[in-house]
């Protein structure tokens, strides 16, 4: 994948929002880059490029749709996009969790496909052997013996929009006011509870917070929480390692405890 260098960004940015005044890269996951740039005129915009730009898009519009506020796209090209700055800073605070639950509510009524969530899901088990190395052996062949019994229990799941990346450094808000919801880069078309389960990851309080916004009990739901946490996991350090990161130790160790809980 070829990312754009810092002058790219500036220019490319100029072109929709006029002649920058300060560019500095923001960090981010390996397998994109990101850029925040100031116009001349005081106005910030970010430029991300990688090669998920336009699904990241197409998400976000559908969110601002139902009233979920994603970050404004100004423009999407094939390897790059801008979009306007969301106003606030990052908020864990109850109220913006609550509030993020009943919007989410409102994403996962958006239906959609983009392939079979369990054939996705499969897929991260039948390209294991990539991450030799990575992941310890005895690790993998749980993963082979217990992922797949769980995954034909969700095949028949009517796929939603997902955000698949939910954690309160992606929630913004000016005082107790959500105002977005970033980094949708991840996005994809699946169960609801893959986001609940995601935002889990949390902590109980944020989780309590959400799940009341969002009007769900996770009563008899624990098992398939727990798993789809690992499966995240597992998600991450694939696309960690096709990337040429390294921060593999935290997925595998929480992957270990859960499957030894």
């Amino acid at each position: 994948m070829v990312t754009p260098p810092l002058l790219d960004a500036r220019a490319l940015a100029a072109a929709v929002v006029g002649p920058i005044a300060q560019v500095e890269s923001v960090q981010g996951f390996a397998g994109n880059q990101t850029f925040r740039l100031q116009t001349v005129s005081g106005e910030t915009v970010y430029l991300k490029s990688g090669d998920t730009v336009e699904a990241e898009a197409r998400a976000c519009e559908r969110a601002r749709s139902v009233g979920v506020p994603a970050p404004q796209i100004l423009v999407v090209e094939p390897t790059y996009l801008i979009c306007a700055e969301v106003p606030g800073s990052a908020s864990s605070a109850e109220a913006v969790i609550t509030e993020l639950g009943r919007g989410l509510r409102r994403l996962h009524e958006i239906r959609g496909d983009d392939g079979s969530w369990a054939e996705r899901l499969l897929q991260l088990i039948e390209r294991l052997d990539v991450l030799a190395g990575i992941m310890p052996d005895d690790l993998a062949q749980r993963l082979r013996v217990i992922i797949p019994p769980f995954v034909a229990t969700v095949a028949d799941v009517e796929p939603v929009l997902l955000h698949c990346d939910l954690h309160p450094r992606h929630l913004y808000a000016v005082g107790n006011e959500l105002t977005g919801v970033i980094d949708w880069g991840d996005t994809m078309y699946g169960d609801p509870l893959f986001d609940i389960a995601r935002f889990s990851m949390s902590g109980d309080v944020p989780t309590k917070a959400l799940l009341a916004g969002y009007g769900l009990s996770t009563a008899g739901l624990e098992k398939t929480l727990s798993m789809y946490r690992v499966l995240w996991c597992l998600m991450a350090l694939h696309a960690e390692h096709r990337a040429g990161g390294d921060w593999f130790a935290a997925h595998v160790t929480t992957m270990t405890n859960e499957l030894t809980a």
